[in-house]
């Protein structure tokens, strides 16, 4: 579980679709804890106990990459970089962003 600053979007603000379909806009200080993780199941249960998923983003982790072109093309191997026995291809990692609000806080509806 990684730990993140509970600074909301771009204007210090989460915006969630509630379960009624409209937008809530909930503001960083009403939430106890603010977190994220990169397991779903984990996630799933965090929302089943009453949290609210605040964001998902996808990014690429790990790999590793190839050996140098050069230094392959000078040792007389010419094989693409997926082909080098040591490369490994960055994955896609979903990270879920999780909220607990804080006894009374309800948000603002938007619209």
């Amino acid at each position: 579980m990684e730990s993140l600053p509970a600074t909301g979007g771009a204007d210090g603000v989460f915006e969630v679709r509630g379960d009624h379909g409209k937008l809530v806009r909930y503001a960083a200080d009403d939430f106890d804890e603010v977190f994220a993780t990169t397991d779903e199941h984990e996630a799933g249960r965090h929302v089943k106990l009453g949290w609210i998923l605040l964001d998902e983003r996808v990014g690429r982790e790990g790999g590793k990459p190839a050996v140098d072109t050069f230094w392959r093309r000078a040792a007389g191997r010419a094989l693409p970089a997926a082909d080098d026995p040591q490369y490994a291809a960055p994955e896609d990692v979903t990270t879920y962003v999780l909220g607990y609000l804080k006894e009374g806080a309800g948000g603002t509806p938007v619209g």
